[in-house]
């Protein structure tokens, strides 16, 4: 019975120092004494409660995204991350000729503090560009932007004020 009661005992007193270990963690002040944050979540929650923040932010999910992105790149793997509803199956085709897929992307336009949420997703679009240069794919996509409109010819399709049937369509025929 005591070497159970000693056991128990060992583990809690085990268990509450690491617990002691996490908090202190998370107090962790960087030289200038300001907190250091490292998730997005718990800044904005921060900043929820008062706008005029002075935090250190070390971004680990970006830090950890980009490696994950460099790993994947070593290994031949490159996603192009776009949002091109009506393009997206021809896009897919044409790429993965070149060993890159396709999957749909939306971001959003804002950022909390200097957390940079599509980490991953910038290195892929560097090394793709790298690769493959600056305006392939926008040249795919015109490619594809053509084809459909070419194969859709009772869709309308407004780019710029200008329906892309007109001057895709009538070029044909000409």
């Amino acid at each position: 019975m005591n070497k159970v009661l000693l056991s128990f005992l060992l583990i809690f007193i085990l268990n509450s120092c690491n617990r002691k270990k996490e908090v202190e963690e998370l107090k962790k002040f960087d030289k200038k004494g300001n907190l250091i944050v490292y998730n997005e979540e718990v800044y904005f929650n921060m900043w929820i409660k008062n706008r005029n923040l002075k935090v250190t932010i070390i971004d680990t999910f970006c830090i950890n995204q980009k490696s994950k992105a460099i790993r994947d790149i070593k290994n031949g793997k490159l996603i192009y991350f776009g949002f091109h509803p009506r393009e997206f199956k021809k896009m897919s085709k044409m790429l993965s000729k070149y060993g890159i897929q396709i999957k749909e992307h939306l971001q959003r336009c804002t950022r909390m503090g200097t957390f940079e949420p599509y980490c991953y997703q910038e290195e892929m679009g560097k090394e793709i560009t790298r690769k493959y240069g600056g305006n392939f794919i926008d040249s795919i996509f015109k490619i594809a932007q053509k084809e459909y409109v070419i194969e859709n010819p009772n869709v309308e399709y407004m780019e710029d004020g200008i329906d892309l049937r007109q001057k895709y369509i009538l070029n044909k025929k000409i």
